[in-house]
């Protein structure tokens, strides 16, 4: 029997203590009718997400399953396109033993990828911090528990491995099997690595998880893939809700439940956890939606991804070049500054924005749309341009240079859509044209503002110095993604 490391840590190790804190927690209201086939819940220790969680497990018809599988990340291993199987027979809760069943694991081992690999389990809280809760509210269910390594259906082989693996698993589904995916929610702070702005956090969050959550209760993979792709957001469990999506069959519906974040109930915005429940009803009988790469307008199938070296060189080589234009020195030479490898990446001709930011305001942000130049020489130009030529600001000046976020948007060629309707907020910039008037958002500017389509399309109408609904009758649109490098 394994021990979580988390226990009396992230929740009480006191029979009565957590027994009584899940009584509390529990929800006033019916149980779901019909039995969901999914659940989403947090991971976060039980001060912060554990009345979230337990309001949800509480609903829970529990006679209505026969089986549960737990989805959940893994923090502390590299298990990239890999599931690993938790390898205890029992796990010690306070409220008692959680046992995983012997048959549903053997099922599990043989999945594509999967391997059983204990030092992943031992301090990983994903999977553990569901486990009172398990005991509590589907006493007796047979259980199976895998942490879910990186998938990602832009990964070279990734949409064939994901399929391979939703496949697998999905014959092992029921009507009568209950899915838990394990997430939390956007992870905000310097801390954590992710500040796509500093002002009004509170709103922002909230419609960042939003557009996750939208994501994914479309049902559709390739949206939410496209979605984390675009707003790096960092949802821990990104991959767990990968892998239930492409298991779902067409048709289903999710609900949201419950939402907050560490920092509602800390009041410290500086770092804050955002945590998310919601439910899935689906008919695990009918086949899984199929992984083919939509036809729609995105990213060509050409481009590429930068890789993690070639981002960093790239933002490195924009803030040298907004450093030197404000101090008026030479311009850096990108043959001299890249090694070969990474110059070579950067010399494919592509469009690219240049943002600058201070302190959450906008500072300058200048850009070249069309890939008619070497990528490395459209950031060293444009950085100059954002930092001195922008038209809304002064130049910038040198006492600003330490408090400015260089943010760099590298972009697909655009292609124009036959209406507005095939426009998807979040993943696609938007270029609007008409009657000689254009005027382009990045794909980031909806999702950092919380727009939806409609109301994107109005600002971006009034910023091409048109009537706010012009953009309903007579415009023309193209749109391209980005890779935007923090």
């Amino acid at each position: 029997m394994r021990t979580p490391a988390i226990a009396g840590y992230w929740y009480p190790d006191d029979p009565k203590t957590l027994g009584g804190l899940l009584d509390v927690w529990k929800s006033s209201e019916p149980p779901f009718s019909p039995p969901p086939a999914l659940l989403l819940v947090p991971h976060a220790g039980y001060a912060y997400s554990g009345q979230l969680a337990a309001a949800a497990y509480s609903r829970l018809p529990a006679q209505a399953y026969d089986q549960a599988i737990l989805l959940a990340p893994s923090h502390h291993a590299a298990l990239t396109g890999q599931v690993s199987v938790e390898p205890a027979d029992e796990v010690a809760t306070p409220l008692g033993p959680v046992t995983f069943d012997t048959a549903l694991h053997k099922a599990l081992s043989r999945l594509p990828g999967a391997v059983c690999l204990a030092s992943a389990h031992a301090q990983e809280h994903s999977l553990d911090i569901q486990l009172p809760l398990i005991r509590r509210f589907l006493p007796g269910c047979p259980l199976g528990g895998l942490l879910v390594g990186q998938l990602s259906l832009h990964a070279p082989g990734g949409r064939e491995r994901l399929a391979a693996l939703a496949g697998a698993l999905h014959a092992l589904l029921t009507p009568r099997t209950l899915v838990i995916v394990s997430t939390d929610f956007t992870h905000y702070g310097a801390g954590f690595g992710y500040v796509p702005f500093r002002s009004d956090i509170e709103r922002r969050l909230r419609e960042l998880d939003g557009t996750v959550f939208k994501a994914f209760a479309s049902g559709d993979p390739w949206r939410f893939d496209d979605i984390m792709r675009q707003t790096r957001a960092t949802v821990c469990g990104a991959s767990a809700m990968l892998l239930a999506l492409a298991c779902l069959p067409d048709g289903a519906v999710c609900t949201r439940l419950g939402y907050t974040t560490s920092g509602r109930l800390t009041g410290n915005w500086e770092q804050s956890v955002s945590y998310l429940t919601a439910i899935v009803h689906a008919d695990w009988q009918q086949p899984a939606r199929m992984l083919e790469q939509p036809a729609r307008p995105e990213a060509a199938p050409s481009e590429k991804t930068l890789s993690a070296a070639a981002g960093r060189a790239l933002l490195q080589l924009a803030r040298k070049s907004v450093q030197a234009a404000v101090l008026h020195e030479p311009a850096p030479d990108p043959e001299i500054e890249l090694p070969p490898a990474v110059l070579s990446e950067l010399s494919a001709c592509q469009g690219a924005f240049v943002t600058l930011n201070r302190h959450g305001q906008l500072r300058g942000c200048i850009g070249e749309i069309a890939p008619d130049r070497p990528l490395c020489r459209v950031v060293v130009d444009r950085a100059r341009s954002a930092a001195l030529e922008d038209p809304r600001f002064y130049p910038v000046s040198p006492a600003e240079l330490d408090d400015l976020d260089v943010e760099v948007s590298v972009l697909t060629p655009p292609v124009p859509v036959p209406s507005p309707e095939a426009i998807q907020p979040g993943l696609h910039g938007v270029i609007l044209q008409k009657h000689g008037h254009a005027a382009v958002f990045l794909p980031q500017v909806a999702t950092e503002q919380g727009w939806d389509r409609d109301t994107m399309l109005t600002q971006l109408a009034r910023k091409a110095g048109l009537a706010p609904d012009d953009w309903k009758e007579g415009a023309s649109f193209m749109v391209f993604t980005a890779q935007v490098l923090h």
